[in-house]
């Protein structure tokens, strides 16, 4: 996990959170814009404008669900983030909102369903056990701390496999090869101090489609920064990953007991969004040159999370990009981008579905490298829509 204190990833403008109804979307007509390679600044509405053109060529007749996550986020970073434990990345502000006339509401609980729910430790963590005794989140009391994630790797488990480490050692005081050892993170209960945050939600899909309808992110997801955040900074804010894991789905007369011990049944599918994939500031394409990496703002650049606990591995073969990359122990990040956003992430039938929900610091990001920061906060948005597919399908038959 080679990543440097606090993250250069940048959308470089600021960029504000718009709950887009589904009737205005399907009146959207906008001409697609191509981002060019050479392109080193993007502004927020530029960048916004794209995404909604590319949305905009989906089916209609579509009924939204916006959840939206307002993060106010202090990132504090010292030298080499990825490494460090002395971060203070809070979590201030959480919104999740169900648009309205979209037979959609969501839960935590699998029992009170609204349009509207704001995640609060007290919410998800401290309370929820009355209502929902299998619960299982994770909360970062201290702060988020880099970690990295390949997704699910067992369709009949729910969670993600998170590896972190506790630093960089030597062999020497006077060595200048440092080299790491990762350990699993610790997700069998819920714990108040974890390095990222998880949950459950329970959406509940009431519109009567007699077959699944598709659940996709929309256009408006983001995660950004004010405008005055440094360069510095930036980076850290692109380092963000999103996770979400369809669990599985029952009828919507199911118990409450059945709704909040859905299973996988080997069935478990997971998405991994990377918003701002295609940004990268001035200041982490020079740091990437250092290690004989090439980043061009405007390209998406892959990721290697880590795959297996272990070690020792040396900080020169886990760069990401890096021609040293210690294979054994790193693999490409299977991620979405907003060119992905026109694709389904799930299907969800009429009925109420569980998902479990990851949101942490990708320590293997390249525009983390070697990052430095007084602190920031962050703004992120998830938006889902749902299309009447079901419907469509039926018809069609």
């Amino acid at each position: 996990m080679t990543k440097k204190a606090t993250n250069t990833k940048s959308k470089t403008n600021s960029k504000k959170t718009t709950n887009v109804s589904a009737k205005s979307k399907t009146k959207t007509s906008v001409k697609k814009v191509t981002m060019k390679k050479t392109e080193t600044k993007s502004t927020t509405k530029e960048k916004n404008n794209n995404k909604l053109v590319t949305f905009a060529k989906r089916v209609n007749p579509r009924i939204s669900m916006l959840i939206i996550f307002l993060f106010g986020v202090l990132l504090i970073f010292s030298s080499f983030a990825w490494f460090s434990m002395n971060l203070n990345i809070k979590i201030k502000t959480f919104n999740m909102v169900v648009a309205k006339n979209s037979d959609l509401t969501i839960s935590f609980d699998g029992v009170n369903f609204s349009r509207s729910i704001e995640l609060t430790k007290k919410e998800v963590f401290e309370e929820l056990g009355n209502i929902y005794p299998g619960y299982n989140t994770q909360w970062p009391s201290n702060g988020l701390i880099p970690v990295s994630s390949p997704g699910i790797t067992d369709p009949s488990s729910p969670k993600f496999d998170f590896f972190e480490t506790s630093g960089v050692l030597y062999w020497r005081k006077d060595s200048e090869r440092g080299f790491l050892r990762t350990r699993r993170a610790d997700e069998s209960k819920p714990r108040e101090y974890n390095s990222y945050l998880a949950f459950d939600i329970f959406i509940k899909n009431d519109t009567g489609s007699p077959i699944s309808d598709n659940l996709y992110l929309e256009a408006t997801s983001l995660i950004h920064a004010p405008d005055e955040t440094d360069e510095e900074m930036q980076g850290l804010v692109n380092s963000f990953r999103v996770g979400i894991v369809k669990v599985g789905s029952v009828p919507l007369n199911a118990t409450v007991s059945e709704i909040q011990n859905i299973q996988c049944n080997n069935d478990c599918k997971s998405v991994i969004y990377e918003p701002n994939s295609k940004f990268h500031t001035p200041l982490s394409i020079e740091r990437a040159k250092k290690y004989g990496v090439e980043l061009i703002d405007g390209d998406t650049f892959p990721t290697y999370a880590y795959i297996k606990e272990g070690g020792p591995i040396y900080v020169d073969n886990s760069i990401s990009g890096s021609s040293k990359i210690d294979r054994n122990h790193f693999a490409v990040q299977e991620t979405m981008t907003d060119d992905d956003l026109t694709n389904p992430i799930f299907q969800i039938p009429n009925g109420i579905t569980k998902a479990r929900v990851y949101v942490w610091i990708e320590g293997q990001d390249i525009d983390s490298l070697e990052t430095s920061s007084k602190g920031t906060e962050v703004e992120i948005s998830i938006d889902f829509i749902k299309d009447t597919a079901g419907w469509e399908g039926f018809n069609e038959e």
